[in-house]
């Protein structure tokens, strides 16, 4: 604003704060929709394998090494390795729109060492170490290495 300009600081200012304020609560509505979206998907239920059979929990309270069951059209939050199939192939189909908004079918296979493990008692035996790679904007590129400790 200059001091001899032929409009007042109101009629400059009034418009950039109506916008500031509507950006604003554009904003913060939101993420008021992300907040409820994240808590319905963190307390959604799934099935863990513990003490030899499927216990029922929320998707909150996966924790690394968990073994997650998830069944045909499921939703889970979490990065999972494939570790078996119900295919003899060891494959399985996954959608990830909710991350890269693509909806096309993408196969991943089961690590090889524990595909055959098809049971519930099996897959508690499994004693084995993944080290993963760092975080990275790619999510087409990851890289693991599945080393297996001891299989009863």
């Amino acid at each position: 604003l200059m001091i001899d300009t032929p409009t007042s600081p109101i009629t400059s200012g009034l418009p950039l704060f109506f916008v500031i304020t509507v950006t604003a609560i554009k904003q913060g509505y939101e993420d008021w929709l992300r907040h409820n979206s994240d808590n319905e998907v963190n307390g959604a239920p799934v099935y863990v394998v513990r003490s030899g059979g499927l216990v029922k929990t929320r998707s909150k309270n996966i924790r690394v090494g968990d073994i997650v069951r998830v069944a045909k059209d499921e939703i889970f939050p979490a990065d999972l390795v494939l570790l078996s199939s119900d295919r003899l192939d060891g494959s399985c189909h996954v959608t990830t729109a909710s991350l890269d908004g693509e909806t096309n079918l993408k196969t991943h296979v089961a690590v090889p060492e524990t595909a055959v493990l098809q049971t519930v008692a099996n897959l508690d035996t499994l004693i084995a170490v993944i080290e993963c790679q760092q975080p990275e904007a790619d999510l087409y590129r990851y890289d693991f290495i599945f080393t297996m400790i001891n299989v009863h």
